[in-house]
């Protein structure tokens, strides 16, 4: 396959050689939880992205998330998007009703423990999500976060780009299927680093170099032996809201069984329409004792696969 820099822009968005390295790396780094093996091979995919030299990351974490920059340094993969097809996700992490202006479905609202676990000095955290009383361009408006309808009283920022702009030029006219202008990345050169500096330290090696560049995008201080705590904080914060991510991690990991069933918060106030009200921390989630890890490290097999395998494919335990 060609690279990206050598397909012509009618094909954007079609697959290329790092895309294809990438996911090569991610089946490695999934594989591994099997096969040790796998982590060499791991580390084998994300060098032929980072030497080929074609990628980096883009200097500031918010622009990653901006239209101009859909094909741009960081992109390996993503869902292309536009006025008229697309990913709705954007709209479903906007606010429900769009405050009268766009009929956001408010559908992904960040929880209380997802915005206490970046550090302070971390700059993902405000390039990642909203808080009341936040303040943001809308519509070629300034305003300060608020929400009537937002259940946690958190918003994700990522994908509120095509929103600011006073003539909705990016936008779909109907609200109803919310698609705009901003691509859905699913594959970024981050990742790449990231998978790097994980199948590294867990080989017993030095994963400091990509996982620090990194955390220098987002303004924290390089760290040196670098462990598996710190690679789970940077995948985290750098991925949050972003699709394809935080489940695999934890099931890979081993962590989804004492992670997923624990209860979820959020910071509600008094009046939501006011964001200097007073708030409480409430109980938006309850925690979810029926998560069985042992069933749910997978997915189910589809029926047709089964029906047709005439008795070869079984069904996954407990599905």
């Amino acid at each position: 396959m060609p690279y990206f820099d050598q397909i012509s822009q009618d094909d954007y968005g079609k697959p290329h050689k790092n895309a294809a390295y990438g996911y090569l790396a991610r089946t490695h780094l999934h594989n591994a939880q099997y096969d040790s093996g796998s982590w060499s091979m791991a580390v084998t995919a994300c060098d032929q992205v980072i030497n080929s030299g074609k990628n980096a990351l883009e200097a500031n974490f918010e622009d990653v998330f901006k239209i101009a920059n859909n094909w741009g340094s960081e992109y390996l993969w993503s869902v292309p998007s536009n006025k008229e097809g697309g990913s709705i996700f954007p709209g479903a992490s906007l606010e429900n009703r769009g405050w009268g202006r766009y009929n956001g479905w408010g559908y992904f609202a960040p929880t209380l423990e997802l915005y206490e676990s970046y550090l302070p000095e971390d700059n993902r955290r405000e390039a990642t999500m909203l808080k009341f009383g936040d303040t943001f361009t809308y519509f070629g408006e300034s305003r300060r976060y608020w929400s009537t309808t937002n259940l946690t009283g958190f918003q994700f920022k990522k994908y509120l780009e095509p929103y600011s702009y006073p003539d909705a030029q990016h936008l779909n006219g109907n609200g109803d299927h919310p698609t705009t202008d901003l691509n859905l990345p699913l594959l970024r050169y981050s990742h790449i680093l990231l998978m790097k500096a994980e199948a590294l330290i867990m080989q017993g090696q030095d994963g400091d170099a990509p996982l620090n560049e990194v955390r220098e995008r987002a303004g924290l201080a390089p760290i040196s032996g670098a462990t598996m705590s710190d690679l789970k904080y940077e995948r985290r914060a750098e991925f949050a809201g972003e699709l394809f991510g935080r489940y695999e991690d934890l099931i890979r990991w081993g962590d989804a069984a004492t992670v997923i069933p624990n209860a979820l918060h959020g910071r509600i106030h008094s009046d939501k329409s006011d964001p200097d009200s007073p708030y409480v921390i409430e109980e938006v989630w309850p925690a979810r004792p029926q998560f069985d890890a042992s069933i749910y490290n997978v997915w189910p097999i589809p029926p047709l696969v089964i029906s047709t395998s005439e008795g070869t494919i079984q069904q996954n335990e407990g599905w």
